[in-house]
Order: C-alpha cells, then sequence, then structure tokens
C-alpha cells in the first residue's frame, strides 16, 4: 500500500481502478522559416484563431453548456483574440522567422511561465486557461485530432495536470474522478471540478511514476490522501464510510426547506460567497438567505477592456434579479495585492498585501471607483443590494469612501435616475486596526463583515498563500478571536448586524464558535451551506454560555481543547 498526501479540489470518496492519461505533447519544428513563407504561417495562425474562435462559438450555444462552461469558454475567447498576445505571435513570425506552431508554443509557454512565476496569485492559477488556449491552437494548426477516450463508472484519472475543456471534456465522456500532480484549488479547472460534482485532488510531483494501470486507488478528499493498493479490510472500511456519507448527504437534503435557527431559538443568517454570476445557481439550489459577499473584482480580470458602467449595472442587475428580493452585499472592487489588472497601470510594489489594495486603490482610481458605485446604486433598484469596502483600517476610510457614494448618489439624481436612497453601506473587518477602532466605525457604517482570511494575515504577521508558514496560519489563535470578540460586541452595542464572510465560517469546526460569540450572520461557500446549517440548528443555550464565560487569552491549547474536544458535539453531523 502506498499513501500519498494531496490537495482536495471536491467531492468526497471515491474508490477505482487508476487510469494514466499523459499531457499531449507536441512535436514542434525548431528550424526557422524563410521570409517568402511569412505570409503563409501568418495565414495559418489566422486561419487557427478563426477556427478555434467557430468552435467556441458553437460550444457556447449548445443547451447542455453549463453557465460555468460559458463563463470560462468566454475567457479562453478573450485570450485567443488578445491583440497583446496577437502581436507577440506575429512579432516571432515575421521577425524571428518562426513557423505559427513555432511561435504559439514559444509564446503561450513564456507567457504560462511567466504568470507561473508572478507573485500575483491570481494570475499564476489561471495559467491553465493559457494552456488550454495554446493546445486548441496548436491541435488546428498541426491537424492532431482529440484522441477517443471511453471511461469506466469506477475509473480514477490520474494526470500530470488537467485543462478546463479536459475537465468538460472528460466529464461528458463518462470521468467521475481524477487527480492531477499539479493544480490549484481556485482555478478554472477546479471551478467546473466542482460545479460538475467531480471528486479530485491535487497530489504533488512524482505520483504517477509511482503507478501502474489497473491500480487500485482511493481518493480521500475528506483527509487530503490518495491511497493506492490498499489492503481488503481499508477498502471495506472505505466503503462503509461511503454508505454513512450517503446517509449524511440525504440527512442534509432533508434540511433544505429548513431555518438556520438554533435550539434556543436564535436565527443565524445564512448566505453565500460568489464571484461569478454563474454561482447563482448554487445559491438558488441551497436555498441561501442571500449573498453575503459579491467579489466585484473579478470583473476586472482576464478580459481586454474594463467594464463600463453599463455592462456593470447589468451584471449587478442579473444578480439582485436572480435573488428574488433577497439581500447582495457588493464588496467593491478589492484590486491590487495580488488581484491586478493589467489594465490597470499601477506601480510594482515590494510587499503589495501591505501596499495599494482594497479601498486605497479605489480612492486612488477614482473614475473606476465611482464607475461602479454609480453600477450599483443604479442596479439597487431590482432588489436588495448593499455596498461593503475592503482594507478599511478606521473611520476616515469609510468615510472617504461614503462620501463618494454621496456625490454619485447627487449625479444620478440630478439626471432623474431611480435607485435606492438609503442602500445600506458596510465595512470589511479584516486589518486589526479596524478590529481595534470597530467602536467608532459603528457608530457611522450600518453593518460590519469579518473577513477572517486577510485578519489571520495581518494579525499573525503570515502569509496566507506561503505554504513555508502555512502551520502559523492559526484562524483560532487568541489575537484573531480577541479582535473578532471586540468588532462582535461593537457591533451589538451599536445595534448594527455583524457576519462572518471569510473561510472561518464554512469551517465546520469554528461555526458553533462564531454562533456562540454572537454572530448574526455566516456567509459560506454555497456547497457548504448545509452542512453549516446542521451545526447551526444544533448549537443551544449551553453553548452560549460556555463561550460566553471562556477567556480567549488563556492560551492556545486550551482554544484548541475547546475546539476539538468541548465543541466537538456541535459540529460532529450526524444523520
Amino acid at each position: 500500500m502506498q499513501l500519498f498526501q494531496g490537495l482536495a479540489i471536491s467531492g468526497s470518496i471515491f474508490i477505482g481502478k487508476v487510469k494514466i492519461l499523459q499531457t499531449l505533447e507536441f512535436q514542434i519544428t525548431q528550424k526557422k522559416i524563410y521570409s517568402d513563407q511569412i505570409s503563409a504561417e501568418l495565414q495559418k495562425l489566422n486561419d487557427s484563431i478563426k477556427l478555434f474562435e467557430q468552435d467556441i462559438s458553437i460550444r457556447l450555444q449548445q443547451p447542455e453548456t453549463t453557465q460555468i462552461n460559458k463563463d470560462i469558454l468566454n475567457t479562453h475567447l478573450l485570450i485567443a483574440t488578445d491583440i497583446e498576445i496577437y502581436k507577440i505571435l506575429e512579432k516571432a513570425i515575421s521577425k524571428d522567422l518562426m513557423s505559427a506552431p513555432q511561435a504559439v508554443f514559444s509564446a503561450f509557454e513564456q507567457i504560462i511561465s511567466n504568470f507561473k512565476q508572478m507573485d500575483n496569485n491570481y494570475f499564476a492559477q489561471r495559467a491553465d486557461d493559457y494552456k488550454d488556449v495554446a493546445h486548441g491552437l496548436l491541435k488546428l494548426l498541426l491537424g492532431i485530432q482529440d484522441e477517443e477516450i471511453t471511461f469506466r463508472a469506477d475509473d480514477i484519472v490520474f494526470m500530470p495536470e488537467i485543462t478546463p475543456s479536459q475537465v468538460s471534456s472528460f466529464a461528458q465522456k463518462g470521468m467521475k474522478a481524477y487527480c492531477t500532480e499539479s493544480g490549484s484549488y481556485v482555478s478554472h479547472s477546479s471551478i467546473l471540478t466542482r460545479a460538475l460534482g467531480l471528486t479530485a485532488l491535487v497530489a504533488g510531483e512524482n505520483l504517477i511514476s509511482n503507478l501502474s494501470e489497473g491500480d487500485i486507488a482511493i481518493l480521500d478528499s475528506e483527509q487530503n490522501r490518495i491511497i493506492i493498493n490498499p489492503d481488503s479490510k481499508l477498502i471495506s472500511d472505505y466503503k462503509s464510510k461511503q454508505n454513512n456519507l450517503n446517509e449524511k448527504d440525504l440527512f442534509l437534503q432533508s434540511l433544505l426547506k429548513l431555518p438556520a435557527i438554533t435550539r434556543n431559538n436564535i436565527n443565524i443568517a445564512l448566505k453565500a460567497n460568489i464571484e461569478y454570476q454563474s454561482e447563482l445557481k448554487h445559491v438558488l439550489d441551497n436555498n441561501c438567505d442571500g449573498i453575503g459577499l459579491f467579489r466585484t473584482e473579478f470583473l476586472y480580470l482576464n478580459r481586454q477592456t474594463l467594464p463600463d458602467e453599463a455592462e456593470q449595472t447589468g451584471v449587478y442587475s442579473e444578480i439582485l434579479s436572480g435573488l428574488h428580493g433577497l439581500p447582495v452585499t457588493f464588496r467593491t472592487f478589492d484590486l491590487g495585492g495580488d488581484k491586478l489588472s493589467h489594465l490597470i497601470p499601477s506601480p510594482r510594489e515590494e510587499n503589495p498585501n501591505l501596499g495599494l489594495r482594497g479601498i486605497r486603490f479605489s480612492l486612488q482610481k477614482l473614475p473606476l471607483f465611482k464607475t461602479q458605485i454609480r453600477a450599483i446604486l443604479k442596479a439597487s433598484v431590482h432588489g436588495k443590494a448593499n455596498i461593503m469596502f475592503p482594507m478599511i483600517i478606521g473611520v476616515e476610510d469609510f468615510l472617504q469612501a461614503k462620501a463618494i457614494v454621496a456625490e454619485c448618489s447627487g449625479e444620478l439624481e440630478k439626471e432623474g435616475i431611480e435607485f435606492d436612497r438609503h442602500i445600506p453601506l458596510g465595512v470589511m473587518i479584516e486589518t486589526p486596526s479596524a478590529a481595534l477602532c470597530s467602536a467608532q466605525l459603528a457608530q457611522v457604517c450600518d453593518f460590519f463583515s469579518i473577513g477572517t482570511n486577510d485578519l489571520v494575515q495581518y494579525t499573525l504577521a503570515v502569509d496566507r498563500n506561503n505554504a513555508n508558514v502555512a502551520p502559523y496560519f492559526l484562524q483560532h489563535h487568541p489575537a484573531v478571536l480577541t479582535l473578532i470578540k471586540q468588532t462582535i460586541t461593537s457591533a451589538k452595542q451599536a445595534g448594527i448586524p455583524v457576519s462572518v464572510c471569510g473561510e472561518m465560517a464554512s469551517e465546520l469546526m469554528y461555526a458553533p464558535l462564531l454562533v456562540g460569540l454572537g454572530i448574526d450572520e455566516l456567509s459560506v461557500n454555497p456547497m457548504q451551506t448545509l452542512p453549516v446549517k446542521a451545526v447551526i440548528r444544533n448549537c443551544d443555550e449551553q453553548l452560549f454560555n460556555l463561550i460566553d464565560s471562556f477567556d480567549f487569552n488563556t492560551g492556545l491549547a486550551n482554544i484548541e481543547h475547546l475546539l476539538k474536544e468541548t465543541l466537538k458535539p456541535y459540529y460532529t453531523i450526524q444523520s
């Protein structure tokens, strides 16, 4: 038996047989072309781009193409028609005398390499989209037909890496589970994997060299591990786990129409975090109480032009209309840090997470900021909209942002455009200073939302994307919990609602702790709605009394005992 640790992308437990697929290797001639061949090679390039566009257009119109697939296809279309990329390809052919296939291979390899080396985590995770486009163009240029692959019901595909188009194609052919050597949780491949309900893990390098076709494998997404050739007892144990999980799923489905209410009758609003319109379906399917965080910055990334006021108004209106009156909290664009758009000139920063990001970025890019605020205000007539500002460090930041909203409101008034004149304005509590100033902030804003991902990062001086310091990223560190408790107390005293929208809200171990601290709302990954609801419905008066009397300065060991032992009955889901 072999055991490999991995990163869970989607699913729970899958038992099956190893099916090894290799990444497509292209045989590219490295010989230079002659000058009289330039025109012909440029024509080949243009023809391949045109055919690529036509293929995407056809797939976009197919009724079985889901919205999330359409979003990814549109991203690929933008990459294939990017004028800056075309200039690189044209120069490679005209000046460097490369053939069309060589130009595509060389240019995209360089682009992908640059993205993977970027400090900008967002673009590094999007490299597979560029690889997908490069593969599509190269197959057209080299006349390569897709290999006919079939999958048995118990096949587990093992590959070095997988692209979004492969995820979609393989799923249509019957693939239910896969494991790759490289990948990330937030790549388009992973987003599509979760949307399709597949089981998948990323296992790190040198996995496939240790496998043989037909080996028995267990993918355990709950424990983040891959087991190869387990003994019969372990297989039997995992089959029992599968049965228990199926029973748990049935129990969770029974909660779908029930409210998120504790045993002592305290209602907790259970909302969703989303970043794409296509995720609206998951919000509705899981009967969420609204959207607690809509990440608007993704409208600005992976595109050729910035979204104008009309486009943004359309997107925000669609989200609000689709929720039929349920509230939507729009976080203004959180650009800067690890999320930069090549369309917005920005200085290079030595430490971008401590630099020009969030509200700081917005206030320095006022035309962009005002365009977004006007769009949200105009869309607000279609539902119940809230506006939330990221990276606030104190009252002054919030008042500057509030003044921009007032300015935009005045403009719309003069133009005779209808909007919600009483739209709530809130603050992301994600810096220690915001938490420490929460009493003052609560006097001037309408709601708080605690962004635990950054709050932990800034409180503990730990880069949350750096694997070298991962053990130091402790969401339950006494300092973090003290800041959360102080924020909740400030909100309660001022009579404003407070939510948690960071990853901490989606983790079952922390849910009873947050509820016991007095949180009004949890905003989670839509797929975690039912498990978190089960925990909320398990909370009782005893939990509130326990948390109320607990000293969060008691030390890390005592807090961990509280979470792992005392609170365990509250977050252990039993059907």
